[in-house]
């Protein structure tokens, strides 16, 4: 497991106050200081995605963000523009389908007292949510139902020094720690009127703990692990074993601590604003890598997944991506794991059939576009990077090597499995360069020539295989993070961005790929742009002919340029957020 060098950033115009990853780890909300407006970005290139306007009256002052266990609803905790006030609390949550305010719960803060930072937690069917509220000298849970549109009760929490000043999900009720000079003690209560806090298990506290004088204290429910942060050293005691996992002084430390949520990775800012990760090893952490950041008093904040990080602070949030995924461990609240791959998909000529997977997956479906049935499941034996459906054939360009297949006649759909065994032809490309990551290829339609981009850190490079005389053209240096499509009948190569802009790499002939300063019109077959006046606008909308707005893309949906592909009337949305690729019939 490494991370990635390169980050994505963005800088806006606002100071950012809050940020939270959603369940699905497709989003990431940040709420603007001062302001009535939250901004849900893209979790992979940070683009904003939409804007949600709180209604009129509220709260400035955010206190929590949260995102329903489904994504689907974006709540807030917002508290009093003063730190001694009797304003009154809000919480307020938006619709993301639709990106309105779907509900307020408002009740009166008690009287002259601070209302402090907050914890906000969603129950397990999404229904009702927590909220803990500190101040100078009680603290309690609110509970709100989001259904109702009501708040309904208060725990008033009189057991104890809080711990970490944070609460959580757990089974049907919610959890939160307290602690004294010895113990660390896990209580719970239930969303219900009348619960009553109980004690669930009392775990033993690091020697010193309470007169420790650390910055910051950093708890991890399950498993029970706690950081704490001094200005030269970190320290992470397991309560379960009795035993601290890591007592690092690498650098000067002010305090702002994160855990994956099963604990396998740990971030901590320094004074100088890198990021340093620790990776759990053999029942302790081990320093792992450091992120460098140009953000000063910046927030490190991982997804639920563990899978991704961002660093938040000033106008300015960061993100780093993992290059594979980090199972969660059991007894904690996650949800089901995202693809973290973009996918690969052709349509037939004819636009009878599709054949999609996931890069660097092994098996590969093609559908019946007219029955929505999968008709074929082709096990290729090694990682995709590509394919190609040529008339009644499936090509898969996978590891230094292409392997074809006859598709089945006629709308039959009797789903057949076939593997390496079944297929009629194996085109050996010869050994790339191990040292580069191959991301996007493409097939010639008569199979002499494969175009596959590699890449290595930010820089990528364009290459082209010549099937008849076994060499390759290139490489050639292009910007990384782009896919590449070769047409028919001709010795193109078309090397496409994320926002569409396209260039043509001639190779007929040349030694190397010979790029065209002012690129001719794609050809009616290029995929990512539709020649029957179909087309998808800024804000989101399909357009059909003479500019009829067919429908609005949910967020969920919604993508680059290169992550559309056309055929006809049939338009595939294929990025990384989606669990499944979506095909749509449009209608004009």
């Amino acid at each position: 497991m490494s991370w990635d060098t390169s980050t994505a950033s963005m800088k806006h115009p606002y100071r950012i106050e809050l940020a939270v990853w959603s369940p699905c780890n497709r989003f990431i909300a940040i709420a603007r200081d001062g302001a009535s407006t939250m901004d849900i970005l893209d979790s992979v290139t940070l683009q904003p995605l939409q804007t949600l306007e709180s209604p009129p009256g509220i709260s400035t002052v955010h206190r929590a963000l949260v995102f329903s266990p489904d994504s689907h609803i974006l709540t807030c905790s917002s508290g009093s523009s003063s730190a001694f006030s009797d304003q009154e609390l809000f919480v307020v949550s938006w619709d993301l389908q639709t990106g309105s305010a779907a509900s307020v719960i408002r009740w009166q803060g008690p009287a002259q007292e601070d209302h402090g930072n907050a914890s906000i937690t969603y129950s397990l069917d999404g229904k009702m949510v927590g909220v803990l509220h500190q101040y100078r000298n009680t603290a309690r849970i609110f509970i709100c139902c989001i259904a109702s549109q009501t708040y309904t009760h208060p725990h008033l929490l009189n057991n104890g020094t809080l711990l970490s000043k944070n609460i959580w999900t757990h089974g049907e009720s919610l959890q939160y720690a307290t602690t004294d000079a010895m113990t660390i003690t896990i209580w719970e209560v239930g969303f219900t009127l009348g619960a009553t806090p109980m004690k669930v298990k009392t775990l033993p506290a690091p020697s010193g703990f309470n007169n420790s004088g650390c910055q910051r204290v950093q708890f991890l429910p399950a498993p029970c692990r706690l950081a704490l942060t001094f200005e030269d050293r970190i320290l992470v005691w397991d309560a379960e074993n009795s035993r601290y996992m890591l007592y690092s002084t690498i650098g000067r430390f002010d305090g702002k601590t994160s855990f994956s949520s099963n604990g396998h990775f740990l971030a901590c800012r320094t004074t100088s604003s890198d990021i340093h990760l620790w990776k759990e090893h053999s029942n302790s952490y081990i320093h792992h890598k450091t992120l460098s950041s140009s953000v000063t008093h910046s927030s490190p904040l991982f997804s639920l997944t563990g899978e991704s990080i961002v660093a938040y602070g000033g106008h300015t949030i960061l993100l780093w991506h993992t290059n594979g995924p980090i199972t969660p461990s059991s007894g904690v609240l996650t949800q089901s794991p995202q693809h973290t791959e973009n996918f690969v998909l052709d349509f037939s000529l004819d636009g009878k059939l599709a054949a999609v997977t996931m890069l660097r997956d092994s098996v590969v479906k093609v559908i019946n576009l007219k029955s929505g049935a999968q008709q074929l499941t082709v096990n290729a034996g090694m990682d995709v990077y590509g394919l190609r459906v040529v008339g009644d054939t499936l090509a898969v360009v996978g590891d230094q090597k292409v392997i074809v297949w006859d598709l089945p006649a006629g709308d039959c759909v009797p789903n057949p499995s076939v593997g390496p065994e079944q297929s009629f032809n194996t085109i050996e490309i010869g050994a790339w360069q191990q040292s580069y990551d191959v991301t996007y290829t493409s097939i010639s339609p008569d199979y002499n020539h494969i175009a596959f981009i590699m890449g290595s850190g930010i820089t990528g490079y364009l290459c082209i295989y010549n099937k008849k005389t076994g060499e390759y053209l290139g490489p050639k240096s292009t910007r990384k993070g782009v896919v590449t499509w070769i047409a028919p009948n001709v010795c193109e190569a078309w090397y496409t961005n994320n926002g569409g802009k396209s260039e043509v790499w001639r190779f007929g002939g040349q030694d190397v790929p010979e790029p065209s300063v002012n690129p001719k019109a794609p050809p009616p077959e290029y995929p990512w742009r539709s020649y029957h006046g179909y087309y998808v606008t800024d804000d989101w909308w399909i357009c059909g002919p003479g500019e009829k707005r067919l429908l609005m893309l949910p967020p969920p949906w919604r993508s680059d340029l290169v992550r559309r592909m056309w055929k006809g009337r049939f338009l595939a949305l294929l990025h990384r957020g989606l669990s499944e690729p979506v095909i749509l019939e449009l209608d004009p």
